[in-house]
């Protein structure tokens, strides 16, 4: 009885691996060969694919399915032009699910990657003075590469170096305890920022796709150099935060004395490597097709995985030998590891379609007029569509869900007062501020598995005052972009 539910659940993860990479491959198609067809059949695969593995969802995913429900319902009531807006919403759910599964691809050749785990460990045993800054700094960039990746990535490495030394059963000391927090803060405020500006980011999936005009070279240079921004302010506040404490350490003499690491050279050259095929390979991409950076980055990640994946295996006695371990492994990602996102796929699918149907059944000619937004500061216009991602994320929405919808608000605002690049920044500045100040951002979750701390301690408790100081100063950028 056992094997044949055994036999039976394999061959449902089969069939979802091969609905998964149909879906991919379509949306590529649909892409880069403009085929009509392969628009309907990625809305297709949206569509069967939370029936065919209903069993795997969650509470989460029947809540957000019935929303998705409601809203096509009351749409097809109250409105002719629905089934447009439907058809609108199930395209960008296809595109977004094919996104998230691509970069998972990635996430996926990281796992196997020495290069990876050596830089990580590298980056973790820092010095005390410079730790912050070198994991804040990795996690983000990391993030690039291998998105929720790189907080599943840190979290043990950070736990295992805490308790490297101590015996059998031994608690932890007040010392590592803290230790522990600023690494963990460190890691997420990291990967937080890089939503703000990196091609591989959703939320530079869904801007593009919902504002025309966007300037993506000027966005990726405001979101690079408010990373610089938001880690100085992260680091001064986790200085002040900690300042006493660190000062008390000092004086007493208990200062850990730790071993300075040769730089792991070898990895760096590799995973630079990666990260240069990666995104030049994307740039020639989207230039040939004439299509934005990010999915430049959907076609080139494929191609990458499988390079990536034939140098790991490298190291093989005979040829033979390492393409079969190749085509293993790559075998084993896209029928056992792929199937392992469905549930991301459905939500992320799931939160393209509300964000859109919200935004068609809100009047927003109307409610611009009365709200009298042209008339508006442009800073404040901006503050306030990052507040409203965060301020919606203390109530369960998802960031991404309020991207989507906001980004479709602001393309049908009659006026705008603010840049329209501007607007794109200031949305996923929102969707940063949730991963460190919201319990349920997809950010914190991770974290929270990968660490054993509730998503609130991490948010809340942990980065509650960075996150309000971080909104401030976000104040003070948005002044600077657009004046008074």
């Amino acid at each position: 009885m056992n094997n044949t539910t055994a036999e039976g659940a394999g061959r449902g993860r089969r069939l979802i691996g091969w609905l998964l990479f149909i879906l991919i491959m379509s949306e590529l198609a649909s892409i880069y060969l403009n085929v009509e067809p392969a628009r309907y059949i990625t809305i297709a695969c949206v569509l069967i694919l939370p029936i065919l593995g209903w069993r795997q969802l969650k509470i989460r995913e029947f809540y957000l399915i019935s929303i998705c429900f409601l809203l096509a319902g009351a749409a097809l009531v109250w409105f002719p032009s629905a089934t447009d807006w439907m058809l609108e919403g199930l395209t960008r759910s296809a595109y977004l699910a094919s996104f998230i599964l691509l970069m998972a691809l990635l996430r996926e050749g990281a796992l196997t990657s020495p290069s990876i785990v050596a830089l990580g460990e590298y980056l973790t045993q820092q010095p005390p003075a410079r730790r912050f800054v070198a994991v804040f700094s990795g996690g983000h960039f990391l993030s690039v590469m291998i998105n929720l990746g790189s907080l599943s990535l840190f979290a043990p490495i950070i736990q295992r170096g805490v308790r490297a030394r101590l015996a059998p059963g031994e608690e932890v000391d007040e010392i590592g305890l803290i230790r522990e927090r600023r690494q963990i803060s460190a890691a997420i405020r990291g990967f937080s920022w890089f939503l703000v500006w990196a091609p591989t980011a959703v939320t530079q999936a869904v801007m593009p796709t919902l504002m025309s005009g966007i300037d993506a070279l000027y966005l990726i240079s405001l979101g690079l150099c408010l990373v610089l921004v938001m880690l100085i302010v992260s680091w001064v506040e986790d200085t002040i935060r900690w300042w006493s404490f660190s000062r008390s350490r000092r004086e007493s003499g208990i200062a850990l004395m730790r071993q300075e690491l040769p730089f792991p050279l070898v990895a760096f050259r590799n995973f630079a490597t990666i990260s240069f095929l990666l995104f030049g390979s994307s740039v020639l991409s989207s230039k040939w097709a004439d299509v934005t950076i990010v999915s430049g980055v959907m076609l080139a990640s494929p191609i990458i995985v499988v390079l990536w994946i034939a140098a790991q295996y490298e190291a093989g006695a005979q040829t033979s030998s390492r393409s079969k371990a190749s085509v293993n492994r790559l075998n084993e990602i896209t029928f056992t590891a792929m199937p392992g996102y469905f549930r991301e796929a459905v939500f992320i699918s799931c939160a393209g379609f509300i964000g859109t149907m919200g935004a068609h059944l809100v009047p927003v000619e109307q409610l611009a007029q009365v709200l009298d937004i042209a008339a508006a500061p442009g800073w404040l216009v901006l503050w306030c569509l990052t507040i409203s991602v965060w301020l919606f994320g203390q109530l369960g929405l998802s960031p991404i869900t309020m991207a989507v919808f906001l980004g479709s608000i602001v393309a049908k605002i009659p006026v705008l007062p603010v840049d329209i690049t501007h607007a794109a920044l200031a949305i996923a500045a929102g969707t940063a501020v949730c991963s460190t100040g919201a319990p349920f951002s997809a950010g914190a979750i991770m974290l929270s598995r990968a660490t054993g701390y509730s998503a609130f301690t991490l948010t809340w408790r942990w980065n509650g005052t960075y996150t309000i100081a971080a909104i401030a100063v976000l104040a003070l950028v948005y002044l600077g972009l657009e004046g008074v």
